[in-house]
């Protein structure tokens, strides 16, 4: 899945130390794998603080409607622009 910060995790005072940095690394759209590898955070912990956030409307989620199913190419384009500014 493919995380990226809404206008509300951008703006939202009261964010844990954890969901400040996820909030920052996801203004570029980035997976859950590589949250968690530039946070240096389990992968579970990663998937259960994304999920709050995403819960509190504070990151939006991309996933495929089905399994078979590709990204929209202008969210693949924003991965690749972030990826290549890395």
């Amino acid at each position: 899945a493919l995380v990226s910060t809404t206008s509300v995790g951008e703006r939202n005072p009261k964010l844990t130390v954890e969901q400040r940095a996820i909030a920052a690394l996801c203004r570029d759209i980035l997976s859950i794998a590589e949250i968690s590898a530039r946070l240096d955070l389990p992968l579970g912990v990663t998937r259960v603080l994304v999920a709050d956030m995403a819960d509190e409307g504070m990151v939006a989620v991309h996933r495929p409607t089905h399994a078979g199913e590709r990204p929209d190419l202008a969210l693949l384009e924003r991965v690749l622009y972030g990826l290549r500014s890395i």
